[in-house]
């Protein structure tokens, strides 16, 4: 499966250090995000023709698919609106799985956790919560997408509206955002 988002792409949004594990992980966690955080509300048809349009080489998306995934701005019921965009939903959700999973390796001997005499690794309330916070952050910025999809549905004839999605009634226009920590 074609990566919507990129390892550059993470670097726009997250610091996350160079190295061979974190750019090799890193693709392995954005394809979970699109077919388990993604492709069940923004439907296979939109998430195909995306990828497809990916894949291509040279890239060949089309001005509103490259929309889609950048964000923008649009104007909805001479209104201006903005949205961040299906990479920056993309990026928050793998990078919430990519929090909770790379303190770990998996050896022949079993699982075990970094550490040396010049690290401490950060506790488990600390890296569920470091998740929570990625995760709440793409479901906001998924509301948004999903906003602007059934604003501008003519245009998308793929995607289905989000009433058809479980988690449509968490989405409105004014969701307010808010990380409530310890």
């Amino acid at each position: 499966m074609i990566n919507l988002v990129t390892k550059s792409d993470l670097d726009n949004y997250k610091y996350v250090a160079d190295s061979i594990k974190n750019h090799t992980t890193w693709t392995h966690f954005v394809s979970e995000t699109q077919m388990l955080d993604i492709k069940n509300w923004l439907g296979d048809g939109l998430l195909l023709e995306l990828i497809n349009q990916a894949s291509t080489l040279p890239i060949s998306l089309t001005a509103l698919n490259q929309k889609l995934l950048d964000g923008g701005t649009y104007v909805y019921q001479t209104r201006n609106f903005h949205f961040q965009g299906l990479k920056a939903c993309i990026i928050y959700y793998a990078f919430a799985r990519f929090t909770n999973r790379t303190s770990f390796n998996y050896t022949a001997a079993g699982i075990v956790l970094k550490d040396s005499d010049l690290s401490t690794p950060a506790t488990a309330k600390d890296i569920q919560r470091l998740e929570t916070e990625n995760r709440l952050i793409g479901d906001s910025l998924k509301c948004e997408v999903i906003t602007y999809l059934n604003r501008n549905y003519m245009d998308y004839p793929l995607w289905r509206d989000s009433a058809y999605c479980s988690c449509s009634a968490r989405c409105s226009d004014n969701r307010p955002f808010k990380v409530i920590g310890d």
